[in-house]
Formats: structure tokens, C-alpha cells, sequence
């Protein structure tokens, strides 16, 4: 009975796409630079290792595109569904950022606008960072105007999240950043390839520092079971945080 349960969850279809193999950037909007997704994933990873032996620690800052063909799509996504299924964050110390896309013509060329932001937080998180602190966050950074460049936008959040986080949390000095620094190195890294972002996959999840022996031991039944009876499953990585809807809304007037 025991194997069949563990089966039969994990071939649960989840209501929304796994995380990318890079974890802390989920670009499936297909908006930013490689070298913006590079930056965040270097940037996340090196945040969860830092962190990992801290009181409270593991935090882990994540960050997700979607693009919608109209605003009221969006109520099709759940913040908190999400961060659950993607289990972000070790000890409820997560962060998720949701970015929505609405595609637009112009000159008969197809964009994208950001038009919606949503943030959902760890239980544990929400004692450290409030949604009034985050909303200033996004709002001097990512709804500023003193740039109408995307990924400089985004980096710049990132950046001051970083910064709250080490800072606010783990009681460092100074998180030091500077933005032109970043903006030159988009210039000298111009992107080579475009690709689709593409789910991570189970190995990678199993060999990953973020799955507990439980989730090898639940992934490996099934593997058994297939191997024999056929089918297929879905895994995803992450800390194994749990949320409870704290978290800010910014739609773009």
C-alpha cells in the first residue's frame, strides 16, 4: 500500500510547469538575457549556500516568468500553489517572484509588457520581510522610471532583495552591488543562443543538495514500479518550504 500511495503522488500531473534546471531563474516567458538568467542563478545559489548553516538559514530566492494572452489569465496562477510545488526554501525561508507578460503589436512587431508582479513569502519569512517592505522594493526597482531597460530592472530587484536579506536577516555589514558593473557586463556578453527554458529533470533532482533521502527514497519506488508496469512521473527540487499566501500584488497602470 505504502509503494502504491508513493506512486500514485508521484504521478500526479501538477498544475503547473516544473522549475527550470537552474531552480532560482524560470524564465518561460523567454524575456531576459542568458546573462540576466546567469546572474540570478549564480546569485541564488551562492544565497543558499551562505545561508545554509545560519539560524533560519537555506533561504532561497526564486524567480518566475509567464507570459498570459490576457490579464484575466492570470488569475489561472495561484502564488502559493506554486511556491508549494516547487518547494522553495529550506525551513519555510523562501521567496518567489512572479513576473506576467501580455503580448502587444507595434509596427507590426510582437512584444511583451510586464503587467502584473506577484511575491509570495515563506511561513518563516513572512517574521523577517513584510509584503510594505517588499512593495518598496518593486516599486523603486522594478516599476521605477529611471529605466525602461527590463533586465537592469529585474537585476536591480534582485539585487536590493539580496541585500535585505543579508543584511536584515543574517546581520551582514553590507550587501554591495552596482548596477553599472552589471549593465556593462550585458553589453559584453551579448546572447549567442535563445533557447526555450526546458524543466529540470529527475536526475538532476535527485543528485541535487536540496532533495532529503525521503524524496530519493519516493522517487526511486516509483522508478521500480515503472521500470515493471510502465508510466511516467513528474519530480521537481527545491528546499521543501511551505507558504501561506503572504506576499505582494503590482499590476502596471
Amino acid at each position: 500500500m505504502f509503494t502504491l500511495l508513493t506512486v500514485l503522488l508521484a504521478c500526479k500531473k501538477d498544475e503547473y510547469p516544473r522549475p527550470t534546471s537552474a531552480f532560482y531563474i524560470n524564465d518561460y516567458a523567454n524575456i531576459l538575457y542568458e546573462a540576466t538568467r546567469d546572474s540570478i542563478r549564480r546569485e541564488g545559489e551562492r544565497l543558499y549556500e551562505n545561508t545554509q548553516d545560519e539560524i533560519d538559514g537555506g533561504t532561497q530566492l526564486v524567480i518566475a516568468t509567464f507570459e498570459v494572452e490576457e490579464l484575466d489569465d492570470i488569475a489561472s496562477y495561484n502564488k502559493t500553489d506554486l511556491y508549494r510545488q516547487w518547494r522553495i526554501g529550506d525551513d519555510d525561508m523562501g521567496i518567489l517572484i512572479i513576473l506576467f507578460f501580455k503580448p502587444y503589436i507595434e509596427n507590426e512587431i510582437e512584444y511583451l509588457e510586464l503587467v502584473e508582479t506577484q511575491i509570495e513569502l515563506g511561513y518563516r519569512m513572512e517574521q523577517y520581510i513584510s509584503p510594505t517592505q517588499l512593495g518598496v522594493i518593486v516599486d523603486n526597482t522594478l516599476y521605477s522610471d529611471t529605466t525602461d531597460d527590463l533586465d537592469l530592472a529585474v537585476m536591480h530587484m534582485e539585487y536590493e532583495l539580496l541585500s535585505a536579506i543579508y543584511v536584515d536577516i543574517y546581520g551582514y555589514e553590507s550587501f554591495d552591488y552596482d548596477m553599472s558593473v552589471f549593465e556593462q557586463y550585458l553589453i559584453d556578453n551579448p546572447d549567442t543562443s535563445y533557447d526555450d527554458p526546458i524543466p529540470m529533470s529527475l536526475i538532476i533532482f535527485l543528485l541535487s543538495p536540496f532533495s532529503t533521502w525521503g524524496e530519493k527514497l519516493s522517487a526511486i519506488l516509483p522508478i521500480l514500479f515503472i521500470f515493471f508496469a510502465g508510466g511516467g512521473f513528474i519530480l521537481n527540487k527545491g528546499g521543501g518550504g511551505s507558504s501561506g499566501g503572504a506576499g505582494i500584488f503590482r499590476r502596471r497602470r
